[in-house]
């Protein structure tokens, strides 16, 4: 059965790769039925949801993501770029500067951080 949630995976990395967000989606959320902890493709659906223009679904996601592995610097850089598309500037500070202090030593996390830190 994990070959076919990989494989299933796969499928929904090839659609999110050519654009196809709608259909990437539904491969994400039928692989996250099968298997709930899958590792990426909470992420990927997120990012999908996002690339569509829908922040609310993608910070749902992401969020769900944190919630999961409070480490996870990409969940928290994308849900913190959903929350700046959004208009909403100290949330997104926020989960900048979370992912900041994961990785310090990050410059583009830094560098995210000190834009939002100028308006």
């Amino acid at each position: 059965m994990d070959n076919n949630v990989e494989e299933l995976f796969d499928q929904g990395i090839n659609r999110f790769n050519t654009d196809a967000y709608e259909e990437a989606i539904k491969i994400f959320k039928k692989v996250l039925e099968m298997n709930p902890n899958h590792p990426d493709a909470l992420y990927y659906r997120a990012l999908a949801w996002a690339n569509k223009g829908d922040y609310n679904q993608a910070i749902a996601d992401f969020t769900k993501a944190v919630e999961k592995d409070p480490f996870d610097t990409d969940s928290l850089i994308g849900r913190g770029e959903a929350w700046q598309s959004k208009g909403k500037s100290k949330r997104a500070l926020a989960d900048f500067k979370k992912a900041l202090g994961i990785d310090p030593d990050n410059p583009d996390y830094q560098k995210l951080v000190d834009d939002l830190e100028e308006k």
